[in-house]
């Protein structure tokens, strides 16, 4: 065997079936289980009593040395050293210890990269700025100036009116506006509008290198040639001081929370105003270098300086601190400094940024992910995040330092971790899937494979014993022991029962305990002693071996459970016992000697006391484990790997990452404050599903695991460095859209005449082209009558927006302050005047609104921040507010209803009267021939109405046939029934016609003619009513087809909660579409989360519609008959996932449903309506096409004052059947 892994998978798909795990999980009563079984050695026969094996009648194990050469095909060790920085020649750069300087800690550091692939216009960018708004501007070297919202760029050039595409620095003054430092363009002011221009003319220079402004909101401006430059928002001025900082360009400036204005030089050194005073620093003060290239004020007692070929400088109280590459900085050319959320300084230099950390300096380069080594500027986000730019490498984000990647890049001896330990001295060992075992100290990996002696390269387990020996497990190979140079190679010829090693132990007496494929060996250092199923062992294949702090020896079993041994027998627990899942693969003691218990199919724990209570021999009565699984909130079932953390902490290597929770026994839920650490949530880490012993608690404190994937290899988390911002998200409108079309919406303001850079910039960023004078015209035509009071400066949304009825279509987008990790947010919104509750709680980005009826309507949104928190997101921000106005249509407009009126009166009243006369004269004249024809017609509808009969009695004859319908008697005998009630009254009232013209042909010829009109009348009144029963045969036939119409359309994974919102909102406005004057309150209650189902979309809207409906009848008529008057008609939807499925409750507070005839509702053609109002075929149908889905549909219902009905319709999540043909 060469994976374990595969053979877990393996074995758990032979011993135990998917079909059986689910029964496991689902049938299986765990408060009903059987006692432990006990086993006595003692009892055991005596060719079963394990036997000693003295390793002095064993064959010796082959001994192999090692030294610092080769030597009979061994190697020496291979230590891959981690990179370090070096200096110009390319040579180490040492500490004053001799130590080298090892970047970013060895490993890879958690940087994104952003190019010109992902949205910036070019690769060199200069500097950046991170707006009140939260987004971060990127000012490049030739490309514009970039915003990026966290989902895209939006770049501003020359085009859009900025003064250079060189930009040099970017600065938001007091009242919100950008200004950006160009090269050849001078200085741009943006307003979020237009931008505003100075160059020569105002500032006497058009290259701006650095801005900044003071306490009064004066715009400091340092130019090339020009020195320093004031401006008081009205006024550009030359500093009155410009003579004293000398001719050369003002590179960088800084003001400090005093106040005070620090100026740097190009050859001039460093300069502080007060306002009144000039201060000047440079090298006859202590400074390396007088060209001075960044300025940071960490407070106004600390100022950090950058120079040019110097280092970096510190001062504090008077005197400067110097550091340079000798002292472990990147470089010694500083473009750059800032401060992170732990209050760290990071330096960008042109050969890296180094993070100065206490007393220590950690520098890091592409070798660790950063997209330059040359960085010009570094900005910190919203949310803590650090931004780094570069010299045509693009921007690197850095996602904090609570992770570290480490690959075979970096000197690991194989991507693959399986197992790992520390030994004494600090040093990890970690064994890897093929490439031997790779010990780390810090600043390398060493490797030992079989080229070093290993007995093979397919590490499962290692062990550091008493004697600081380390003991490596293979597979199939046997054991390796690393004792010193000397490595000893023992196989089954030297006592272990097996090759296979997947577990090592020392007990606190000094054994070696050896799990094998085969059992378990106990090693005492001069004996071997086997212990397997015959011996009492709950199965052979041991994964994972513990000690509880009484000396008893817990084994792991992947084919049966868990074994306890105390020396004189085995106590056994399997799934009869209680245990989630017999394939045990991980066992861990928490700090309180609880026992967790990881396998394949979810997690187990055993309490200490239980433990005690089998120790004094107490019979255990219930079920002794805890059981947990994705139900209870772990993330996935497959626990591979478990470490103890501090504080009731636990943190579980799974498919889903690294899950870290805390049990808390005494409460409910006894698991809880999970967070989940992978790569959907934003870390490096993809799953954990190498070995059960990849994970590993260091001494440090530090989490290390192995990973599923080639790209991480071996992870490192410092949890104390876990980045967590509670602070709610800050929301905003981004765009809306009419009609699903972008609007340029400057254009719409604009008015006629030339047009403004607002409308260009308005086109390219929203259309991405300027847009040519016929197809602007053709725009504003399109839009006409569209108004607002204003457009919102750098993202345009139109203010107090007016909408023509034809515009009633409206996309609204959002987003927030989150640029790293934007798929992170969750959102929730609410038009109102439109919905009455705020949707389900999305992660979508845009809400779309139609058919928005005329009126005032506001959009509400508000976001919160997911994480990697399952039970405990962030809170949620502040609401941010879209109004708008929907216009009514011009024949609802005012105007309309008082043409109406005039019209009415002038025009259509006299027609009236006149029509009127007309039609009663000429119907005199055709009333015999039409009475006459009325009567054919009757005696032809009789006719069809009989051949109908027939044609369904065929119909239903071909269904028997077919054993399509089981209940046909009962469906025959209603079609029978309800069809002849109104062919009986048709027959009845066409007799009772022929008699009436009899009598009224009498009455004619005996001139009574006031009598034959009566007759005539009746005869017509008689009409009326067989025209009234043949459209409810029509309707009875039409139902029925509807009911044996077989299901049409194929099953698609359906959102259920937002079908069931849509078929309410629907089924409302129906109603209220044919009775204007009916109200009632409708609400949703939607379990948020819930998995699609796959089902015919249109069949289960049509059950919830119909559904629905009956409901708004039910509280209508209520409303009609109740004497209460503070009755409120109320319907709700509600949905709700099961063990098994998904129910969705549909429940009124109407007249309800007496109990005697609750049970035949679901009979075909019995309906509770009055005649004519239903066909009784309704909930005969949806009960059918429910039970198609293998799902149930049932109704619960009250009568009296406080009446309701609820129906529930459960639909199965494991359904694949097709919905039967009815």
């Amino acid at each position: 065997m060469k994976y374990f892994l595969s053979y877990i998978l393996l074995l758990s798909t032979i011993l135990f079936s998917c079909s059986t795990q689910e029964e496991n999980f689902s049938e299986v009563d765990f408060q009903k289980t059987e006692p432990p079984i006990r086993i006595s050695i003692r009892e055991l026969a005596k060719e079963y009593q394990p036997e000693k094996i003295p390793i002095a009648e064993l064959v010796a194990p082959e001994q192999v040395f090692l030294t610092n050469y080769s030597r009979g095909g061994i190697e020496p060790p291979q230590r891959n050293d981690f990179k370090a920085l070096r200096n110009e020649d390319g040579s180490v750069l040492l500490d004053s210890t001799g130590k080298a300087f090892i970047l970013g800690e060895g490993g890879i550091a958690q940087f994104k990269k952003y190019t010109s692939d992902e949205g910036l216009p070019i690769d060199g960018v200069n500097c950046a700025l991170v707006d009140s708004r939260g987004h971060i501007w990127f000012g490049t070297a030739g490309g514009g100036v970039s915003r990026f919202d966290g989902l895209e760029f939006f770049t501003y050039t020359e085009s859009q009116g900025l003064g250079g595409n060189a930009v040099r620095d970017i600065l938001e003054d007091s009242q919100g506006n950008l200004w950006f430092g160009t090269v050849e363009g001078g200085v741009s002011k943006f307003d979020g509008v237009v931008f505003q221009n100075f160059g020569y003319n105002e500032l006497g220079d058009d290259i701006v290198y650095t801005l900044s402004e003071d306490k009064e909101g004066n715009i400091w401006m340092g130019t090339d040639g020009a020195g320093l430059i004031q401006y008081d928002g009205n006024d550009f001025s030359p500093a009155p001081f410009n003579e004293e900082l000398g001719e050369e360009a003002i590179i960088s400036l800084a003001t400090d929370a005093d106040g005070i204005l620090w100026i740097g030089t190009n050859g001039s050194g460093f300069f502080s105003y007060d306002g009144e005073n000039l201060t000047s620093f440079g090298q006859e003060s202590g400074l390396p270098s007088n060209r001075i290239r960044a300025i940071f004020a960490e407070s106004p007692e600390k100022i950090w300086v950058g120079t040019l070929g110097g280092g970096v400088c510190r001062l504090e109280g008077g005197k400067f601190t110097c550091f340079t590459q000798k002292d472990g900085l990147a470089g010694n050319v500083v473009r750059a400094i800032n401060q992170d959320s732990e209050g760290w300084i990071w330096i960008a230099t042109e050969t890296g940024v180094s993070r100065f950390e206490g007393d220590q300096i950690i520098s890091y380069t592409t070798e660790q992910g950063l997209a330059g080594n040359s960085v010009l500027d570094i900005v910190k986000d919203q949310r803590g995040k650090l931004w780094f730019c570069t010299d045509g490498g693009g921007v690197s984000r850095l996602d904090g330092l609570g992770f570290t990647s480490y690959t075979n890049q970096q000197g690991l001896a194989g991507n693959i971790v399986l197992t790992s330990t520390e030994d004494h001295e600090g040093n990890l060992w970690f064994g890897t899937n093929g490439w031997g075992v790779s010990k780390y100290d810090g600043r390398s990996f060493t490797t030992y494979s079989s080229s070093q002696g290993l007995s093979g390269d397919i590490v499962y387990s290692l062990l550091e014993d008493q004697q600081n020996r380390i003991w490596f497990g293979t597979s199939g190979d046997g054991l390796s022991i690393l004792d010193g140079n000397q490595i000893s190679k023992l196989g089954i010829e030297q006592g272990p029962l097996s090759n296979e090693i997947y577990s090592l132990f020392e007990s606190q007496s000094g054994d070696i305990w050896i799990g094998t494929d085969y059992g378990v060996s106990r090693f005492d250092g001069e004996s071997f002693q086997h212990f397997t199923k015959d011996q009492g062992l709950i199965g052979e294949i041991i994964t994972s071996i513990e000690e509880d702090s009484e000396g008893i020896i817990w084994f792991g079993v992947l084919d049966g459970g868990i074994s306890r041994y105390d020396g004189e027998s085995f106590v056994n627990f399997g799934i009869d016992q209680g245990l989630i899942d017999p394939t045990v693969v991980r066992l861990e003691m928490d700090e309180s000697k609880n026992l967790w218990i990881g396998t394949t199919h979810g997690l187990s724990i055993l309490p200490r006391e239980i433990q005690n209570k089998i120790t004094s021999g107490e019979e255990i009565q219930a079920n002794p484990f805890e059981s947990f699984n994705t139900e209870d909130g772990l993330p996935d079932n497959f626990i591979l790997q478990i470490v103890d953390l501090p504080g009731k902490a636990i943190s579980l290597g799974t498919n889903q990452g690294i899950t870290r929770l805390e049990y808390h026994p005494e409460q409910e839920p006894k698991l809880r404050n999970f967070e989940i650490f992978n790569s959907d949530t934003g870390f490096p880490v993809k799953d954990l599903t190498d070995g059960q012993n990849g994970m590993l608690l260091d001494s440090k404190g530090l989490v290390w695991a192995g990973t599923g994937s080639v790209k991480t290899g071996l992870v490192r988390m410092d949890p104390s460095r876990i980045q967590t911002d509670s602070t709610p998200p800050i929301v905003e409108i981004k765009q809306v859209r009419l009609n699903e079309e972008v609007v340029p919406w400057h254009l719409l303001a604009e008015s006629s005449g030339s047009e403004s850079f607002s409308s260009i910039t308005d086109q390219l960023i929203t259309l991405g082209r300027r847009l040519p004078a016929a197809e602007k015209q053709e725009l504003k035509e399109k839009f006409e009558g569209v108004k607002m009071d204003g457009i919102t400066p750098f993202i345009p949304i139109p203010e107090n927006l007016e909408l023509p009825y034809r515009h009633n279509q409206i996309n609204i987008e959002f987003s927030t302050n989150e640029l790293a990790k934007p798929y992170l947010i969750e959102y929730q919104h609410i038009l109102e005047g439109y919905e009455s509750d705020w949707s389900p709680i999305l992660r979508r980005t845009s809400a779309t609104f139609g058919n928005i009826q005329e009126g005032d309507y506001t959009f509400r949104v508000r976001a919160r921040y997911a994480g990697n928190s399952i039970d405990q997101p962030s809170e949620w921000s502040d609401v941010v507010t879209f109004s708008f106005t929907i216009l009514p249509p011009w024949y609802r407009s005012w105007w309309a209803y008082a043409f109406y009126l005039v019209l009415f009166l002038s025009l259509i009243y006299p027609m009236h009267l006149f029509q009127k006369n007309r039609l009663l004269k000429a119907e005199r004249e055709r009333a015999k021939e039409r009475e006459l024809a009325h009567a054919k017609e009757i005696e032809k509808a009789y006719q069809e109405l009989n051949q109908t009969h027939e044609n369904l009695k065929a119909t239903q004859s071909q269904l028997i046939q077919a054993e399509k319908m089981a209940s046909l008697g009962e469906l025959t005998a209603g079609i029978a029934h309800e069809i002849q009630n109104p062919l009986n009254f048709v027959k009845n009232f066409s007799e009772v016609s022929h008699e009436l013209m009899d009598e009224m042909n009498e009455e004619i010829q005996s001139g009574d003619y006031d009598e034959a009109k009566s007759l005539a009348q009746e005869i017509k009144e008689n009409l009326d009513r067989i025209s009234l029963h043949s459209m409810r045969a029509d309707a009875i036939v039409k139902a029925m087809l509807q009911h044996s119409k077989a299901s049409v359309g194929n099953k698609e994974p359906t959102d259920i909660n937002a079908l069931a919102d849509e078929c309410l909102r629907l089924s409302y406005h129906g109603v209220r579409a044919k009775e204007p004057d009916f109200k009632a309150d409708y609400s949703t209650e939607l379990e948020p989360n819930l998995p699609e189902v796959e089902v015919i979309r249109k069949e289960i809207g049509r059950i919830l519609i119909n559904i629905c409906n009956n409901a708004f009848y039910a509280v209508h008529e209520k409303s009609k008959e109740t004497e209460d008057p503070n009755y409120i008609p109320r319907v709700k939807i509600s949905t709700h996932r099961t063990k098994k499925g998904i129910e969705i409750k549909i429940t009124d507070n109407g007249t309800g449903i007496p109990q005697d005839i609750i049970g035949k509702i679901f009979q075909p053609f019995f309906t509770t309506k009055p005649t004519g109002f239903g066909t009784g075929l309704g909930l005969s149908l949806s009960y059918d096409t429910v039970k198609s889905y293998q799902g149930e549909l049932t109704a619960e219902s009250k009568t009296g004052s406080d009446s309701y009905t609820t129906f529930t319709i459960f639909l199965p999540l494991n359904s694949t059947q097709k919905p039967e043909v009815l």
